[in-house]
């Protein structure tokens, strides 16, 4: 809710004690950071002793217009000929003081001190009504976490120091801590039968080698597999093939032609493709009908269906003996969403568009061997890093901003490890390899605090 000025400076936040629920409009823009661990209402006994002790900022305003000092006795009198209602007494207070909740407004930067005050005087409890006298207006600025904890230690301690936090057994900076823990333990010790990371990423490279031996490619390999019950499937492979001649289809001049730089032709596009024709072939009935449908479409829009200039672009059938061997095999589940929560392994950082389209597929976990400083998409260093070159800085796997977030980590092969051509008969050793999580270097593990009105 606060545009900080330093990320990693404390926030204002103003606060009003004795208060019921209150209804602010303020200026846009409040609402841009997530505050929902912080408790919005709070009683006395759940606060810090420094936060209840706080100055009233507002002290010289205190005075609030009564209903009875400005209004004639002749209307306050009831008529002679009224009839007293009786009714049960009100179970007593232990105390005369009513009962104190505190309440988080706004940052101070949103709205001005005499502004703020002046709209919570219009507002019910402490406009002027009959029991306006029992719920003076104080506005306290106080100092409240701006990023969610991290651990329930870290909530317990900021709710001491600074405002009641609640921990929600998430992580702000992405998965659990605990989600990572075991992804990383499915990645490197899997179980027996399973495909780990060493050997994924030798498939990969496999993948890469045999359509570049063919001129089709420059080298990116890509393997998806799909983690079901514990059980490992390789779902698809694929090579880079931007370099591959565009054969047949009549959209294409003399039936065939050069591609230099076909983007669709990127091993990741392929890949997906390929997932995405899988999912045709073994769809139930009625998934069926519903592609069949989308494919008329062309022709009742009066658009020609060119299948095999298609084809010939999308390259998402395969091209080399090792993808046509997994690509046969109905081993997907039927009618799920094209890469929902699937695993990607891949030689090479995706570039921009193919780390949009990670993202759009709704992959869980990306694993990546080599930066693309130039062009990836899924590093996020933008000044300096520990593990390669620097990056454009966008981390697509973590953003907010879009609909979709999942898991990425860097692959670090054993120094020992020849990292030449790829012996196709020879396995990675098993745990050879280190995975570094890819994080919002610039964030990751900051405790940054805003100020509020309260």
């Amino acid at each position: 809710m606060a545009s900080p000025v330093d990320s990693k400076a404390p926030r204002d936040f103003d606060v009003v004690p004795k208060s019921r629920m209150v209804h602010l409009k303020t200026k846009e823009g409040q609402d841009s950071v997530d505050l929902q661990h912080l408790r919005r209402f709070a009683k006395p006994k759940y606060l810090p002793q420094h936060v209840i002790g706080q100055r009233d900022l507002v002290k010289e305003m205190y005075a609030i217009p009564r209903a009875w000092e400005s209004t004639p006795l002749a209307v306050m009198q009831a008529p002679a000929t009224t009839v007293w209602e009786y009714s049960t007494p009100a179970k007593l207070r232990s105390s005369n003081r009513p009962p104190t909740l505190h309440l988080l407004i706004c940052p101070v930067h949103v709205i001005a001190l005499a502004d703020l005050h002046s709209l919570l005087l219009e507002r019910v409890p402490f406009c002027s009504s009959a029991d306006s006298w029992a719920y003076p207006l104080q506005i306290k600025q106080v100092t409240v976490p701006l990023l969610a904890p991290t651990s329930p230690e870290q909530a317990d301690a900021w709710s001491s120091d600074y405002w009641p936090t609640f921990y929600r057994k998430t992580n702000p900076f992405g998965a659990h801590p605990a989600t990572i823990a075991k992804a990383e333990d499915d990645l490197h010790r899997p179980a027996t039968g399973n495909l780990g990371v060493e050997e994924a990423m030798t498939l990969a490279k496999k993948a890469g080698i045999e359509t570049q031996c063919r001129d089709y490619g420059i080298g990116p390999g890509c393997v998806i597999m799909e983690r079901a019950d514990n059980v490992t499937e390789i779902i698809a492979v694929a090579g880079d093939a931007r370099q591959k001649p565009l054969l047949g289809g009549s959209g294409i001049p003399g039936g065939q032609g050069g591609c230099n730089g076909n983007i669709m032709g990127h091993a990741v596009m392929r890949a997906v493709g390929m997932i995405g024709r899988k999912r045709l072939r073994v769809a139930t009935p009625l998934i069926s009908r519903r592609a069949a449908k989308a494919e008329r479409n062309f022709e009742n829009c009066g658009l020609d269906h060119d299948e095999k200039a298609r084809d010939a672009f999308f390259l998402d059938l395969p091209i080399t003996p090792l993808e046509e061997q997994y690509f046969v095999k109905d081993n997907i589940k039927p009618d799920g969403y094209l890469c929902l929560r699937l695993e990607v392994f891949l030689t090479h950082e995706p570039c921009m568009m193919c780390s949009m389209a990670l993202v759009h597929s709704r992959v869980g976990r990306v694993i990546f061997a080599n930066r693309i400083p130039q062009t990836g998409g899924l590093t996020a260093e933008m000044i300096r890093n520990d593990t390669g070159p620097v990056g454009l800085g966008y981390g697509l796997c973590w953003r907010k901003e879009l609909n979709w977030q999942f898991m990425c980590w860097e692959y670090i092969e054993p120094k020992n490890k020849d990292t030449g051509n790829v012996d196709q008969d020879n396995k990675a050793e098993a745990g050879g390899g280190e995975l570094e999580l890819m994080l919002n270097d610039n964030n990751a593990n900051v405790s940054s605090f805003a100020s509020t009105h309260v």
